[in-house]
């Protein structure tokens, strides 16, 4: 092997928070190696959902999709319960993307900005020095061998794999492990349908523990007669989404003529995000870093939004020429006051989800127990008010749903209580063990007052 190739920062994944984060970086005049698996052509190609907020492009500065990005524009997203019989709506401007088309503009603009891309490689090997990633091995596929990168920051931007991180000492805080019972496992279609699709701007997300348990199904128009159609469900089960898509999805009415273009499976972390993005000189973003929303796995706004957040903080590093967790901390602050709070609250929502009935689920939905002015309010800042839950139970114990009205009681506390206390994130890396005691106990009690079996989650 020749002598290894220097850069300031070697980030290992090509998707969208690897490919933002370096451009941001690569801006500034730093140098970056990007390292991906797939050939260039390739990078963008995803199995996902596809959709994504607008206000995400306006927070993160980042130009908004145009042209061949955009399959459609998105108005609002409808929730129905099992029963399909009704539904809660979110308002709001989104688009359904065109996955490839939108992470090629991406790979151009990284590119454009210095960023130089490895394509079809991937990490072999991580060499550490003095408590440090010094560097890495990687296989360059275009070379045909083995290649060392050195690097003063490296960036695990390897989706749930994990790819770098997983390779660091069990004892880094970084390298936290994953439990399978905290992922959604989906298979998703893309078909061209027989008819035009009613409300083709309307994302579509169906609850059901028999059809999807754990989980949902989706239908997400990308024009008239084009449709991203998939199922997830909880991870850890043994269970398989695409047996149980052709069982209950599939065979429907509307999907009879269709004809489909692309599918595949993925899994797509549903929990709240690692106790720390950082550590030492590594940093982890996107999926690597579980920064998916608990509650629908979406995970384009999230990614990019730990991407930015990492780049304030590895510029402010490099620029004062000290790499230490303590330095790249701001990283965690900055994600979490942006989105990781309300992620850490939504993931207690996730588990109170998974553990009810579709009859409590028809019941909530199709009686309104929560307005949908209230579900908008639950969903955009990840808070269920007292005073929601309040007027909740005087609809509720009329019918004598008992259990049901200590839950959601339960679960509006714990919901505040795991934002005030995301809210309440350590200012520095000497604080975290405790904080984490404090948030994996919130977790205990929850549970506890719900009567899930310990271990399960």
């Amino acid at each position: 092997m020749v002598n290894a190739e220097k850069y300031d920062v070697v980030v290992i994944g090509g998707g969208v928070a690897g490919l933002f984060f370096s451009r941001l970086i690569a801006e500034k005049g730093f140098t970056i190696a990007l390292v991906e698996m797939k050939p260039l052509d390739e990078i963008g190609r995803k199995v996902c959902g596809d959709a994504i907020d607008k206000k995400y492009f306006a927070k993160l500065n980042l130009k908004e999709p145009t042209g061949s990005e955009v399959e459609n524009i998105v108005k609002e997203v409808r929730v129905y319960s099992p029963s399909e019989r009704s539904y809660l709506t979110v308002k709001g401007v989104g688009y359904q993307l065109n996955r490839k088309a939108f992470g090629q503009r991406l790979l151009r603009e990284a590119m454009e900005s210095g960023v130089i891309v490895f394509d079809k490689s991937y990490l072999k090997k991580v060499i550490l020095k003095k408590s440090l990633v010094n560097e890495v091995v990687i296989y360059d596929g275009n070379r045909k061998n083995d290649i060392a990168l050195k690097g003063r920051v490296f960036v695990d931007a390897s989706g749930i794999a994990g790819a770098l991180r997983t390779k660091l000492p069990t004892d880094w805080w970084i390298s936290e492990k994953l439990n399978y019972r905290e992922t959604a496992i989906a298979y998703r279609e893309i078909r061209f349908l027989s008819n035009d699709i009613e409300d083709p701007d309307v994302l579509r997300i169906y609850l059901s523990q028999e059809k999807a348990p754990g989980g949902y199904w989706w239908f997400f128009p990308k024009g008239l007669r084009k449709v991203n159609v998939g199922l997830g469900i909880q991870g850890g089960t043994g269970l398989n989404p695409r047996s149980i898509f052709y069982k209950y999805i599939a065979s429907r009415g509307f999907f009879k003529g269709s004809e489909i273009v692309d599918s595949g499976g993925g899994v797509v972390p549903t929990r709240r995000p690692l106790r720390t993005l950082v550590f030492s000189n590594v940093v982890a973003i996107g999926d690597a870093a579980f920064t998916a929303n608990p509650i629908h796995g979406g995970g384009i706004g999230p990614s990019l939004t730990s991407a930015w957040a990492a780049s304030k903080a590895v510029l402010n590093a490099l620029e004062v020429g000290e790499i230490s967790t303590e330095k790249l901390w701001l990283t965690n602050r900055l994600y979490i006051r942006a989105y990781g709070a309300k992620q850490g609250s939504l993931d207690f929502l996730r588990i109170f989800l998974q553990n009810l009935s579709d009859e409590d689920l028809n019941y909530i939905i199709e009686k309104k127990v929560i307005s949908e002015d209230e579900f908008l309010e639950l969903s955009i800042t990840g808070d269920l008010r007292m005073s929601i839950v309040e007027k909740m139970l005087k609809a509720l114990k009329f019918i004598r749903r008992t259990s049901l009205l200590l839950k959601l009681r339960v679960l509006a506390d714990y919901m505040r209580k795991a934002k005030q206390h995301y809210l309440a994130y350590p200012e520095n890396p000497s604080d975290l063990l405790r904080w984490e005691h404090k948030l994996l106990k919130l977790y205990r009690e929850f549970m506890e007052k719900l009567g899930i079996r310990a271990g399960v989650y």
